[in-house]
């Protein structure tokens, strides 16, 4: 623990679980609109809300929470590997909102749903820190890798429980539950890696070659975020402007 704090910024650490609900919310909020009164799906809205769950509560987290990590040497990141760290959770999130829509009153659905959300949240740690580029070798923890990994996964569920089946304000602990999961799952994340320094041969290696660094990330997160705001706002007009028509078409 004492290791844990001493390599984090605590008020970033913060910070990203705040991003991870945000997201969470807004593309919860989203959600709504995936399944007609006939249980049909709207493709467009699942689209929406698996972009802004996958690219602000999942991945726009995870570079936040790289912030808060103080590295003692320079670091950058795959351009192509951070992009497909971006476009895996957003393909699983749908898959986990199609799921859990499509079939709403399976409870085999939930639990497969609430796995493949998990999964997506673990996928997109792992495929991130892939695209690390340091001048130290990742080494990680085993156990605690399956921890992480389960901790995405039965948050998740239970996030996903409550908002498809739960009604009313008690509905809005599923985005603090779903920011549990991806905060919960990168953290011990962070706890299982450990950096070994490399050789003296591989330091020699441009490591900003081809690579975004980790103040674009930064950059990119907080993007994410402010677009994520965007939603929410455009979102919530809608819904006043449709909680309006009734009226509208009395006068």
């Amino acid at each position: 623990m004492q290791q844990f704090i001493d390599s984090h910024d605590l008020s970033v650490v913060a910070l990203s679980y705040l991003v991870s609900v945000l997201g969470a919310f807004v593309a919860l909020y989203v959600a709504d609109y995936i399944a007609d009164e006939k249980g049909n799906i709207r493709f467009g809205w699942l689209t929406l809300a698996s972009v802004v769950f996958g690219g602000c509560a999942i991945w726009a987290m995870h570079f936040t929470g790289m912030l808060a990590f103080e590295m003692e040497f320079a670091a950058s990141y795959d351009v192509s590997m951070t992009l497909l760290s971006l476009a895996l959770p957003i393909v699983l999130a749908g898959a986990g909102f199609l799921v859990a829509y499509k079939w709403q009153d399976s409870t085999v659905a939930w639990l497969s749903a609430g796995t493949v959300f998990g999964l997506g949240v673990a996928a997109m740690h792992y495929l991130g820190m892939q695209a690390l580029r340091t001048e130290a070798m990742m080494h990680h923890d085993t156990m605690l890798v399956a921890i992480s990994v389960g901790i995405a996964v039965v948050a998740a569920t239970a996030a996903l429980r409550i908002v498809v089946h739960w009604r009313g304000m008690l509905r809005l602990v599923s985005p603090f539950v779903m920011g549990l999961a991806v905060c919960g799952m990168h953290y011990t994340g962070m706890a299982a890696m450990e950096f070994m320094p490399m050789s003296d041969g591989g330091a020699r290696v441009d490591y900003f070659d081809g690579a975004w660094s980790a103040s674009f990330m930064g950059f990119a997160a907080g993007l994410a975020v402010f677009l994520t705001l965007l939603v929410g706002s455009a979102l919530v007009m809608f819904r006043k402007a449709l909680d309006l028509e009734p009226e509208f078409a009395t006068n």
